[in-house]
């Protein structure tokens, strides 16, 4: 009895700081991505005993990649998805365990052949967490996803240093505890999180234009990681890392909360170009251009992982789109640009110190992302600011700033879908028959949701919803 209580004290607590609970799970599971990116403090000489010379120090990634493509596959050809609670618990025991198998098999008895078993688990088990996350990440709106990112930042400018400076016994302590305090969070905030459950919609396809985009920043990520693994020393990396972090964290504040600057500008007006800019100072000598590529290149990265992850939970929440699909397609996006990065360097980019890399390379590298980004950014995709619409001054776009102040009204006061799509009705003069009859309920049931509207916006009439809504969109135009 007592122990029921306690469950139903904690459920309640998890449900009053939701959000503050999500940006803390999110920071988690960004400190198990940036650990497979760091494999796991393995020794680079261990490492290279296993796997082939290119994948020596990305092994950790590519088996999260194989991971993702597996669950994916399982998915589009089985109809099976690994997002149930037994399948939660193993990954998260398996995540656990094999970073101590690792400390103990690897470390202390050199036994090399278990690295491989122990990375396997260990990625694995982390990529079975990722469409809980996200689920869990549309769940609370694209301001959360946003304030993430910052958070994110953040806490990896304490995280990356301390990773590599603690005892080893300490970092794989810490390693293994992650999974089982995400664990913890998901049995306990389900029931918070059930009345805002995200739903997979049949028939729904993860956009192939905003898979292209992800694949051309991640061919340019995985050209930049093979130059930094392969010419810059690894305390030097860190301060870069470190000061990327902390401007990343500023201009995502900026750009997405203070300014809401639009997805479209935000990353072909901004990410992508100073993405490019890094990679083009490698056309010079030198630690400064290494140094600086690499800095103006990981803060164009970083705003661009925030943007991404805005727009992947502002296409689940507001376009339907299958979360489970969404998540993993853009994680192989970006983990195959990598890769492909990662081999262009290998055959193409090899130059003798102190270049960095081939002008030639550099030349068509930068060719194929402006190219490319022509193709990708149009007048019918990615047009959409954080969380609503955003306006042009063509025709196509009249009476969209209405549909703006709904969904910004929603986000704000969180209404639910069905709730926002009554008061654009609402707003539009449409009484109670007529909305039942639009979206086929009864008019009992429009009722019991406008007085749900009135409650949570705190007013009274349609007349003051109508005024909101008016209020709202003046602010947008102006």
């Amino acid at each position: 009895m007592e122990a029921g209580k306690a469950r139903k004290r904690a459920q309640s607590f998890f449900a009053a700081h939701n959000e503050a609970f999500t940006i803390a799970v999110f920071c988690l599971s960004a400190c198990e991505v940036f650990f497979i990116y760091r494999n796991f403090r393995i020794p680079a000489r261990a490492l290279e005993q296993i796997t082939l010379p290119m994948l020596g120090s990305f092994i950790a990634v590519f088996v999260a990649l194989v991971a993702c493509i597996v669950m994916l596959g399982a998915s589009v050809l089985f109809g099976k998805r690994i997002e149930n609670d037994r399948v939660l618990v193993a990954a998260a025991v398996c995540a656990s365990v094999a970073p101590l198998v690792q400390l103990v098999a690897v470390h202390m008895l050199h036994q090399v052949w278990l690295i491989l078993p122990c990375v396997i688990f260990t990625s694995g088990g982390c990529v079975c967490f990722l469409p809980e996350v996200v689920r869990r990440l549309a769940a609370a709106g694209v301001t959360c996803s946003v304030r993430c990112s910052i958070a994110c930042c953040i806490e990896l400018l304490v995280v990356a240093p301390l990773s590599s400076l603690v005892p080893l016994e300490v970092f794989i302590a810490f390693m293994s505890l992650i999974p089982l305090l995400m664990l913890v969070y998901f049995r306990l905030s389900e029931p918070a999180s059930r009345a805002a459950r995200i739903k997979a919609v049949p028939g729904q396809k993860v956009p192939k234009i905003l898979l292209l985009t992800i694949l051309m920043a991640g061919v340019m990520e995985g050209v930049v990681a093979a130059v930094d693994d392969a010419k810059m020393p690894s305390d030097v990396k860190m301060v870069i890392f470190s000061l990327a972090f902390v401007v990343s964290a500023v201009l995502i504040f900026a750009i997405l909360l203070h300014l809401r600057g639009s997805f479209n500008s935000a990353l072909f007006r901004m990410c992508l170009p100073v993405m490019a800019a890094g990679i083009a100072l490698f056309v010079l000598e030198g630690n400064h251009a290494l140094n600086g590529g690499s800095l103006l290149f990981l803060i164009g990265r970083q705003l661009f992982a925030a943007t991404i992850l805005a727009l992947v939970v502002y296409l689940i929440r507001y376009q339907d789109s299958d979360y489970y699909l969404l998540s993993l397609g853009v994680v192989i996006g970006a983990m195959m640009g990598s890769f492909i990065g990662l081999m262009l360097f290998h055959f193409f980019g090899q130059a003798a110190d102190p270049t960095l890399l081939p002008p030639a390379f550099i030349v068509f590298l930068l060719l194929f992302v402006f190219v490319s980004a022509m193709y990708l950014m149009n007048a019918s995709n990615l047009k959409t600011r954080w969380g609503m619409t955003a306006i042009d001054d063509s025709d196509e776009q009249v009476g969209l700033t209405l549909e703006q102040s709904c969904l910004i009204l929603a986000d704000q006061w969180k209404l639910t879908k069905r709730e926002c799509e009554i008061v654009a009705l609402m707003a539009r003069g449409k009484d109670k028959q007529a909305i039942a009859e639009k979206l086929f309920i009864s008019e009992g049931t429009v009722k019991v949701h406008a007085r749900n509207i009135y409650q949570k916006m705190g007013i009274h009439s349609k007349q003051e919803l109508i005024g909101l809504v008016e209020s709202t969109e003046e602010s947008i135009k102006e």
